[in-house]
């Protein structure tokens, strides 16, 4: 009985991504459909006004993000990624322009920061509201993430990890140094997020 509720929520949430944003369900991308609608969500209750997306691929999740604030004119997604495929596992290949053509509608709001996260965050010199990581999996490259934007977050801004269903890395730094902060959780199968 479980797995057909499963399976039913899973096609009423492909039904409603795919209906009302036709373009960005076309854009490939490892997030499942309630996982796009929750980044949605999360984006358009935020109230700050800067976000900050690691490892932005070729752009699905930049653009429910962005679809989540709108055309808010004081928010602003700083996406950041090498965008060299340097962390996934179909190898590496330059994803760029992908990434450009993908977030064009969303282009005033969205600034690309091309470089490794650590470096990006040695420059960056703004708070965030709501950081989400995607980037390197393996504990290292998660660990040195929240080292480098944990102290830009800005009080009460919300957290975001994705693929702790079965990145080990992933997991252990939530477990780590995430859970023992957070004001207030939540949890899909393969999301997780936190208010710090």
């Amino acid at each position: 009985m479980l797995r057909i509720v499963r399976f039913l929520k899973s096609i009423f949430y492909n039904l409603v991504v795919s209906l009302r944003f036709p373009s960005e369900s076309k854009i490939f991308t490892h997030l499942t459909s309630e996982e796009k609608l929750k980044l949605l969500h999360l984006a358009k209750v935020n109230k700050g006004e800067i976000f900050v997306e690691i490892g932005s691929y070729v752009g699905a999740s930049s653009c429910f993000l962005a679809a989540g604030i709108g055309e808010s004119s004081c928010k602003k997604i700083y996406c950041v990624d090498t965008w060299s495929n340097d962390a996934m596992s179909e190898g590496k290949r330059e994803t760029y322009q992908e990434f450009l053509d993908n977030t064009r509608k969303y282009q005033n709001l969205i600034s690309p920061l091309r470089g490794t996260s650590t470096d990006v965050a040695n420059a960056f010199n703004e708070g965030v509201d709501l950081l989400f990581i995607d980037g390197d999996h393996t504990y290292e490259g998660v660990k040195a993430d929240v080292d480098a934007w944990l102290p830009k977050l800005n009080k009460n801004a919300l957290v975001i990890f994705h693929d702790i269903g079965w990145a080990e890395g992933v997991k252990r730094v939530v477990d780590e140094e995430i859970k023992k902060l957070a004001k207030a959780e939540g949890r899909l199968p393969n999301l997780y997020w936190a208010q710090l």
